[in-house]
């Protein structure tokens, strides 16, 4: 079957097609009738789905995070899309055979990943110090399938495949550009600081369809996992300098720059709060544009659902 993706759906078109389903909940109508409230995504966005009819027949099957294919119809509900889904099941191996792919249900970054990768390596290369080089290209060399296809957080930005590169990427930017006008600052070890900062987060979430904590990232978190990895790197590199350690770690503990913020420490030298800065500003951008884009009013301004609780203007 010819795909539809979610950002090409008018009201009123019949579709059929596959998606990944981020939620499901199985309610019941005020008249007691069973009826599924699902979130349906791919690799353009997401949908709310309701199912009204045959719902006892296929609610058990359909499992979280799994492909499903799909016939309903478009319509409009509260001035969103709504899918109104007439028959769904799980995909299974035919499927392939009608155009299923699973990169297709995927929300991923629209930039180049593999090119975001190559510039990465040349920032890797153009480390002088010795130890910080070799470190950073060991760690990226030994994660970087999950470098390349993990999302930066779970909903609140770059929440997508890819995003956690991105993320790191546009940071490291960031980063260089404050370096640049203040020349005395140590850039070897901002840039270290910046591509290794977020390691955590490949095992405090998971990928795919649909983005979750794991039980390690509940436990713990990805500064306290990210610390665990850079101390397993270091101990393999032989007479890498005491200090040099302890101003990584200090970096990756204090990077989400105050303590309320989950930071164990704040930063206290300046490449450390290079680092919090650079991080903040692609977060805080990343944040004040999905709210932008997610607003669907008429209006010049959001309201204030949003991660900033007040209006945002949005007019271009």
């Amino acid at each position: 079957m010819r795909k539809i993706f979610i950002e090409d759906m008018k009201p009123e078109a019949h579709i059929e097609g596959y998606f990944g389903l981020k939620h499901k909940n199985v309610r019941t109508t005020k008249n007691d009738k069973l009826y599924l409230d699902l979130v349906l995504v791919d690799k353009s966005g997401e949908i709310n789905a309701k199912m009204w009819d045959g719902v006892k027949e296929v609610k058990d099957s359909l499992i979280e995070g799994k492909p499903v294919a799909v016939k309903g119809y478009v319509s409009i509900y509260s001035k969103k899309l709504q899918l109104t889904i007439k028959k769904i099941r799980p995909v299974n191996e035919e499927d392939h055979k009608h155009g299923y792919k699973f990169q297709d249900l995927v929300l991923s970054s629209d930039k180049d990943i593999d090119k975001i990768w190559s510039e990465i390596q040349d920032l890797i290369k153009s480390i002088k110090n010795i130890h910080l080089r070799e470190l950073t290209n060991k760690i990226y060399q030994e994660y970087e399938d999950e470098l390349k296809t993990y999302p930066a957080s779970m909903k609140l930005h770059h929440a997508y495949r890819g995003g956690l590169l991105e993320h790191v990427h546009l940071c490291a930017k960031n980063a260089m550009g404050i370096c640049h006008n203040y020349p005395e600052l140590d850039l070897d070890l901002v840039l270290s600081g910046i591509l290794l900062h977020d390691i955590g987060k490949i095992e405090e979430l998971t990928s795919g369809i649909n983005i979750k904590y794991t039980d390690r990232g509940n436990f713990s978190g990805h500064l306290v996992i990210g610390w665990n990895k850079l101390n397993k790197a270091i101990n393999e590199i032989e007479f890498f300098p005491e200090e040099l350690r302890n101003k990584l770690e200090h970096i990756l503990l204090s990077h989400h720059g105050k303590m309320e913020w989950g930071s164990p420490i704040e930063p206290a030298f300046p490449e450390a709060a290079i680092v919090f800065y650079a991080d903040k500003i692609d977060t805080y951008l990343k944040q004040m544009k999905n709210a932008i884009n997610q607003d669907e009013s008429e209006e010049n301004w959001t309201d204030t659902r949003n991660y900033f609780r007040r209006p945002l203007y949005k007019k271009q």
